[in-house]
C-alpha cells in the first residue's frame, strides 16, 4: 500500500479498523508524520463542524494515536488547543473514554511546555475531569524519569495551598489523593488531608497504608501503572477495543452458539430469581449456608445482583468466544472484567470459597473452568505485562478465597504451581 493510499483510508470512518493503513503509517513514520500533522491541524480548526456532523472527517482518531505512538512533540500544541475547547468537543474527538487516554496522549507528545499544562490544571473554567487528566500527565512523566519527584511534590503543594484554585471540585481532589498514593509521595503526608472529605474511609486507609509501606515499589507492568501511567505504544491494540470498530465483530458474535446459550441463561435467570417472601430476613437461609437470609440468598434477588451476574456471564461468554478464535489479547480483557466483577460479588455476599460461589451461582460456565482458561492464556502470553497480571490475579485469589479449606485444595495447588512458573519466567 502506498503512503497516499494509506492517508486516504485514514481520513474517514469505516466499520472495520483500517489495520493495513495504520501499519503502513507506522512502517513509513518519517514520511507520513507531516501529513498526519496536517490532518490533526485540520481537525482542530474544524472541530465544531465535525462534532455537529457537518464534516465527516474522522482522521483525527488515527492521527492522534499514531502521533502519540511516534512520540511526536509537534502534536502537543494541537492537543492543548483542543483541551481549551468545550468538553463536548474533547469527548467527541478523543473518544468518550478520554480520561483513560488523555494523560497518556499528552505525556507521549510532551514538549516541555509546562505553562501550557499549568494553564489547564489551574483553570477552574475547564472541566475538572480534563484538569485531572492533565495533572496525571506529571505522574507519567515522573515514572519515566522526565520529571523528578521534587517537581511533582512542590507543584501539588502549590495546588493544595490555594482553595480558590480547586474550589469544590471533588474529582480533582480525588485525583490528587490517588496520584499521591500510587506514586507514594510521602512528602505530602498530612498535606493532602484536605482531600479526604471526598474519599471513602477505605480509600483513605489505602493511602495511609501505602505511605507507611517502606517496601512499596512502582512496577510499570502491573495495575494501575500498566493502564493509566504509560505512554501510548500500540495504536491498533487500543483502537480495536473501541465499540465503533466492533460492529462487524458484534454481528458475528451475536450469531454464535456461545452467545445464544448465554442469552438463554440470562433470560432464565430473570425469570427464576425472584424474592422469596416466605422466608424472614433474619431466618436461616434455606440454601444451607448457615447465614441469615438477608446476608445470603436474599441478596441474589436484587436487580443489581442479577445484572451483575448477567454482565459476568456476558464477559465470560465473549472471552471464551475469543479464546476459540485464538484472539487471546481480547479474551484477556473480557475475562479480567468478569473476574473483577465476580470478586466484588464475593465480597458483598461474604463468599470465601470458589466452591461456595459455584454452589450459589450457576452461570454460562463454571467459575473454576473459565478461571483456569483465564490463567492459561495469561501464562502463554508473550507480553511481559500479562505475566505480572497473572501474579496479581493469583494474589487476589488468595486474598478473596480461603484456599485452606479442603474443597479448595485443587485451587491452592493450581495457584502455587502457577506462581512458581511465572516467577521463573520473569527471572529468565
Amino acid at each position: 500500500m502506498e503512503t497516499n493510499e494509506a492517508i486516504e483510508k485514514l481520513k474517514y470512518y469505516t466499520k472495520e479498523l483500517p489495520r493495513d493503513a495504520i501499519k503502513e503509517a507506522i512502517n513509513k513514520k518519517e514520511e507520513i508524520t507531516p501529513k498526519l500533522l496536517e490532518m490533526l491541524e485540520y481537525a482542530i480548526k474544524n472541530a465544531e463542524k465535525i462534532v455537529k456532523g457537518e464534516d465527516e472527517f474522522f482522521g483525527y482518531t488515527y492521527t492522534i494515536f499514531l502521533l502519540t505512538e511516534f512520540r511526536e512533540q509537534k502534536a502537543f500544541p494541537y492537543i492543548i488547543e483542543l483541551l481549551n475547547m468545550d468538553e463536548e468537543i474533547v469527548d467527541y474527538i478523543i473518544g468518550e473514554d478520554y480520561p483513560d487516554y488523555l494523560p497518556r496522549i499528552l505525556a507521549s507528545t510532551y514538549n516541555g511546555d509546562d505553562k501550557a499544562l499549568f494553564s489547564i490544571i489551574e483553570n477552574d473554567d475547564v472541566d475538572e475531569i480534563i484538569r485531572s487528566c492533565v495533572l496525571q500527565v506529571y505522574g507519567i512523566l515522573y515514572i519515566y524519569e522526565e520529571k523528578d519527584k521534587n517537581f511533582l511534590v512542590e507543584y501539588i503543594k502549590r495546588l493544595l495551598q490555594y482553595e480558590d484554585i480547586l474550589k469544590d471540585n471533588s474529582f480533582f481532589y480525588t485525583e490528587i489523593a490517588f496520584l499521591s498514593k500510587d506514586l507514594r509521595l510521602v512528602e505530602l503526608d498530612g498535606i493532602i488531608d484536605k482531600t479526604y472529605k471526598f474519599l471513602e474511609n477505605e480509600e483513605i486507609q489505602e493511602i495511609k497504608d501505602v505511605f507507611a509501606d517502606e517496601n512499596y515499589k512502582i512496577n510499570r507492568n502491573i495495575y494501575p501503572f500498566n493502564k493509566f501511567y504509560e505512554y501510548i505504544n500500540d495504536t491498533i491494540q487500543i483502537l480495536e477495543q473501541w465499540q465503533c470498530f466492533r460492529c462487524l465483530e458484534d454481528e458475528e458474535y451475536s450469531k454464535s452458539k456461545e452467545f445464544k446459550v448465554c442469552r438463554d441463561i440470562i433470560t432464565k435467570r430473570y425469570e427464576s430469581m425472584q424474592y422469596n417472601s416466605s422466608i424472614g430476613r433474619n431466618e436461616l437461609c434455606t440454601c444451607g449456608s448457615g447465614k441469615k437470609y438477608k446476608k445470603c440468598c436474599m441478596l441474589e434477588n436484587t436487580v443489581e445482583q442479577i445484572e451483575q451476574l448477567n454482565l459476568i456471564d456476558g464477559f465470560v461468554c465473549r472471552g471464551e468466544w475469543y479464546i476459540n478464535r485464538k484472539e487471546y489479547v481480547k479474551a484477556i480483557n473480557e475475562l479480567r472484567i468478569a473476574y473483577v466483577m465476580l470478586q466484588d460479588i464475593c465480597k458483598q455476599n461474604y463468599i470465601r470459597t470458589i466452591s461456595r460461589y459455584e454452589q450459589k451461582y450457576k452461570g454460562y460456565k463454571n467459575f473454576s473452568d473459565w478461571l483456569q482458561n483465564y490463567i492459561k492464556i495469561l501464562e502463554i502470553s508473550d507480553r511481559k505485562s500479562d505475566l505480572y497480571v497473572l501474579i496479581e490475579l493469583c494474589n487476589e485469589i488468595e486474598e478473596t478465597f480461603n484456599l485452606e479449606k479442603e474443597t479448595e485444595k485443587n485451587y491452592k495447588e493450581l495457584i502455587i504451581k502457577t506462581k512458581e512458573n511465572i516467577q521463573l519466567r520473569i527471572r529468565d
